[in-house]
């Protein structure tokens, strides 16, 4: 029987990076979760175009490969360094529609540096697109080892791995927290059915925005049996934005490995397992 090599989840919030090592002959087991803290936020270590800080956070993900072999990485992408947009399906089938859509969203970016990928949505007269830099892929991929293959995975991708994972069904929401910005995302009957991300400044004006985007994104008034809120500040995000969300509803933060339905060798750890929540999906393995 072939050898399986567990693979690792990263993920980055304020000055802490989470990692998660998954246990490969067990789909709903993690080897391990943990955490690093930096004196500098992660986000900007990252981007540092003089190297200086990126250079620890890369010797960390080293020692972590080296640790647990690990022969496959993904990295949780942060919203604000990608553009997300839902088009017509008719743009998308007209290859002149396509370039001139993605050179206005992406204007002052040559066209060879841009990534375009695109995605089904429930309602299939409509596309969901994501454009990035790749010099921003590249930046992140060089955080591999060099027996290590490496994903960038998308904020609104991690509701997706929670379906492989948890099978949830019906309709729900997932919120991310960040420092500057919160992203959502829903979902119907396993499909993606739109996403978005909202940029702040001040977290008090979260209210003023949501009912802004609202009015444009009919999917975030639907109705979602459940709403999972994971990342920064989770508790100050669900009192600003709950009286907003349906009444019926399910809001769940992803703080403990019972609600993530995670099995660890571990059962309490010191630090807020729901900024760790997705390295944990990203860790996990689906065949």
């Amino acid at each position: 029987m072939e050898h399986q090599y567990p693979s690792l989840g990263l993920c980055f919030f304020d000055n802490q990076l989470f990692y998660a090592v998954s246990q490969p002959d067990a789909s709903h087991s993690l080897a391990r979760i943990g955490s690093f803290d930096f004196n500098t936020d992660t986000t900007e270590m990252l981007l540092d175009e003089s190297d200086q800080h990126f250079r620890g956070i890369k010797q960390t993900v080293a020692r972590l490969n080296d640790e647990f072999d690990i022969r496959h990485l993904r990295i949780h992408s942060f919203p604000t360094r990608e553009c997300w947009t839902t088009v017509p399906k008719i743009v998308y089938d007209n290859a002149d529609e396509r370039e001139r859509h993605i050179s206005i969203l992406m204007s002052g970016t040559d066209r060879s540096q841009i990534q375009a990928t695109w995605y089904n949505l429930s309602n299939q007269k409509y596309k969901f697109l994501l454009l990035r830099d790749k010099a921003y892929q590249k930046d992140l991929h060089q955080l591999a080892s060099d027996t290590a293959t490496t994903d960038l995975i998308s904020d609104f991708e991690i509701g997706s791995r929670w379906i492989q994972h948890a099978d949830p069904g019906g309709s729900f929401l997932t919120v991310g927290c960040f420092k500057d910005c919160i992203s959502i995302t829903s979902f119907i009957l396993g499909k993606l059915r739109g996403a978005t991300y909202i940029s702040f400044d001040d977290i008090q004006d979260l209210p003023y925005f949501w009912l802004q985007y609202t009015r444009e994104l009919s999917w975030m008034r639907g109705l979602h049996e459940k709403v999972y809120v994971y990342g920064l500040e989770t508790f100050r995000v669900i009192d600003i934005l709950e009286p907003f969300w349906d009444d019926s509803g399910e809001v769940t933060k992803m703080d403990t490995l019972n609600k993530i339905q995670i099995d660890a060798g571990e059962t309490t750890y010191g630090f807020s397992l729901e900024k760790a929540f997705p390295a944990m999906m990203l860790a996990l393995d689906y065949h």
